[in-house]
Formats: C-alpha cells, structure tokens, sequence
C-alpha cells in the first residue's frame, strides 16, 4: 500500500511541467517595435541603458522614435549652474549618429545649463532632415538664443514647445511654422515684431499656448492673435512690481473657430475680442486690485466680446473690476447681495448663452446677473464661514434652470464639517427643488 502511494506520487511530479527560468523574462520576447514603442515614454539615457540587459537588447535602442535629452539627469552635476555637463554634448551627438528611425517621432532637448550653440543648431538640423513631428526645446543659457532657421519653414514639424525664451523672427513671406498645429512658447519681455505678427502668421494652428513675462525695462507687448484654424488658445501674463503702477498691454483675439480660450494674468490689461462665435469654454483668473491704476471698465469689455460661451468661469479679480466700475471706481464691502445683482443685470443681458459658471475663488463679488440660465454652478475655496450664506441662498433662490452646484472645500476643512454644510444648504430654499447639492 505505501509503496502504491509513492508510485503515484512520483507520477505526480513527473507529470507537472518543468519550469524553464528562461521563459520568464517575456518582455525580451515582444517583437522590436512593441518594445520600441514602450521606451519611447522614457527619458533617452535609461533607454540606452538598457542595451547591457542582455544581447537581446543590445541595439533595441537605436530603434526608437522619441528622442529625450534633459542634463539633470546626470548623477555628479558641476556646482555651479553656468558651467556646461562634461559628457553630455557628447551623448547628445552620439545618439544622433546611432540611432536609425527613418523618422523622428518626437526630439526633447533641456539644457539647464549652458551648451555649445553650434552643436545645438546641427542636432535640430539632423532632427529636421530625419523628418521629427515634435520638437520641444529649453536652453539654460544666459542670454537669448536665436530659434534655428530651419524650423520656421519644416514642413513636418506638427508640434512645436519652446520652454524658454528664444528669439524669434518672424520671415518676410508671412508664414510661419506652416504644418505646426500645436504651438506652446514663452516669451520674456518680447518685441512688438514678435506679439504682432507672430501668431497672425501659422496657417495650421489649432492649440496655442502663450506665457509671457513682463518687465518693467520695457514696455508692454500688444498681443494679436490672429487665426481662422485656431480651437484652443491659453495665455498666461506674469509681470514684476506691475501692480502699483499704470500698465497698459493689449490682448487682441480674432478666432472664429476657437472653442476654447483661458487667461491667467497679474495684470487686467486691455482686450479686445473679434469673431469669437465658437466659443465654448471660457476661464478668466485675472488680478485686479482696488489700488490698480487701470480701468475697471476692461473687464465688462472682455466679458462683452465671450458673450457667445456657454461655459465661464471667473475669478473674483474680474468681478471686483465690475463692481469698481460700477460704482465709480470704489468698491463698497457693505452693498447687499441683491444690490450687487442688479448692478449686474446690465452685464447679463450681453452673457445669453451661458450654460453653466464656474467661481475660481471663494469671495462675495460674484455676477448674479449669470445665474438665471446656467444649469451648472461650480464654486471653489468654500470654507462654510457665515459671510458665506447669503451667496449661496440667493444662487439657490434665484437660479431656477440649475441642475448641479457643485462646491469645493478647502482642504482644511473637516469631512464632518463638509457634510454639517450640505446639510444646512439644504435647508434653504431653492427655485428648483431638482438641483443637486455636492460638497467635495
């Protein structure tokens, strides 16, 4: 009987499959272009790493499409932040040699520190002749860097990222990047030759984003764009010690085709809206203080010209500049919440289309005037504070069309907090008893 029982035993074991160790690495078993394509999300350095894995990898990456160079990866980095990394030129070139995709997909390069300009200008020139998509570029230099030439007429460039400020000139033919759709670019203290014409002059831009930093060495850019393509355009306008003293830049905007449009500025600078028929979403963070020595009447201005959005949201910047101009240039902390709606009901009857508003800061200039059509309120930096009530009872009297208002804590408010909240918002009366109160 025992012996019976270790015969079986023994079939047992010789009946399970052996394990081979060998069939366990499977990604080595994946074809070249499936692991080519998974080493294009990382950065260039560890995808050359890999090559000492095993012999199976030892020339997988020369295969891959996307190319990423960033110097601060680099394990013993100088300590002084102007003195180039010894090594990394020399990686850069050696890639560029090696490697043999027929087609550069995407060529990342982020020099923190300073590099040498000549060899910067012959890897874009071998990027361009390898027919790169995508282009993203960050110089760590002292001083501003001319944009290569051969990138302002690359009829394969489909993507363009200019992460620092480089100089850009705009050709005489008028056109500009001719095949890039998507255009991200930061200028510093720009000329007019750049912010008038530059983005009048792309024929195929659909997504624009635009960060510009002010000075007080020279004057304010007006900034025109101009595009029958263009769907998303974002602008961010950061200045120095703008705030105390009269500042006048322009923001020009002719786009029948945009849908989407954000602007986050330090400063409420003048701006002028054309053709905006498209217009979807709409999100304004603008600063604007009570000492500010500009005229309030811009922000009425800029909201007249997204009269067509139905999506807005606003910070309490714009609004405080509505209820400056409407009280002549003084603000009044005592005027009632119904007070206030009507100083705005002017402004409403220009805003039809909005379907729904959005309050980027918690704060009682709020415009009334919206609330009788959106179907969605979203306010953000609720702390349950009592100045904070008769805000919310007349959104909930008076809004008869909302469906949602969604309202976002701060953090430091508790969750037992949150929910005593909703609770006592409950308890006040609403036009429409089907709209659903969340707390987050």
């Amino acid at each position: 009987m025992a012996h019976d029982r270790q015969n079986n035993v023994t079939k047992r074991k010789r009946g399970r499959p052996k394990t081979n160790r060998g069939n366990a690495d499977r990604i080595s078993s994946l074809p070249d272009s499936v692991l080519c394509h998974i080493l294009s999300y990382i950065p260039t350095k560890h995808v050359v790493a890999t090559s000492v894995i095993a012999k199976r990898w030892k020339n997988v990456w020369t295969a891959v499409p996307n190319l990423s160079f960033d110097d601060r990866l680099c394990l013993r980095p100088p300590a002084s932040t102007y003195v180039p990394l010894r090594g990394f030129a020399d990686f850069v070139h050696t890639v560029l040699l090696r490697t043999n995709p027929a087609k550069i997909g995407k060529f990342s390069l982020y020099c923190s520190r300073p590099t040498n300009l000549a060899r910067f200008y012959d890897w874009i020139a071998t990027a361009l002749m390898r027919e790169v998509g995508e282009i993203q570029l960050y110089l760590g230099q002292q001083s501003r860097v001319e944009l290569p030439e051969a990138i302002y007429s690359a009829a394969c460039l489909k993507v363009l990222t200019l992460d620092s400020d480089f100089s850009i000139q705009v050709p005489s033919s008028g056109t500009c990047f001719p095949c890039v759709k998507i255009l991200s670019v930061r200028l510093e203290n720009p000329n007019k030759s750049v912010t008038e014409n530059l983005f009048c002059s792309c024929p195929s831009l659909e997504e624009l984003s635009v960060t510009c930093e002010l000075h007080d060495d020279t004057p304010p850019p007006n900034l025109i764009i101009s595009s029958a393509t263009l769907k998303t355009c974002k602008l961010i306008v950061r200045s120095e010690d703008m705030l105390f003293r009269e500042v006048d830049y322009m923001l020009t905007i002719t786009a029948p085709k945009l849908e989407s449009l954000e602007i986050y500025s330090d400063l409420l600078g003048s701006f002028v809206m054309h053709d905006l028929h498209s217009l979807k979403i709409v999100k304004l963070d603008i600063m604007h203080a009570e000492w500010a020595q500009v005229d309030p009447y811009r922000a009425i201005q800029l909201l007249a010209g997204i009269n067509s959005c139905k999506y807005l949201y606003l910070s309490a910047g714009i609004m405080s500049s509505v209820e400056l101009h409407r009280n002549g240039g003084r603000t009044d902390r005592m005027a009632s919440t119904a007070n206030r709606a009507k100083k705005l009901t002017e402004l409403g009857k220009s805003c039809p289309a909005q379907e729904q508003f959005g309050w980027l800061e918690s704060d009682f200039d709020v415009p009334h005037c919206l609330v009788h059509t959106v179907k969605n309120i979203e306010i953000k930096g609720v702390q349950g504070d009592e100045d904070e009530r008769p805000l919310l009872k007349y959104l909930l009297q008076f809004a008869a069309a909302m469906e949602k208002m969604l309202m976002w804590a701060k953090a430091s408010v508790p969750k037992e907090n949150r929910a005593n909240l909703r609770e006592s918002i409950l308890q006040l009366p609403r036009a429409s008893m089907k709209t659903t109160i969340e707390i987050k």
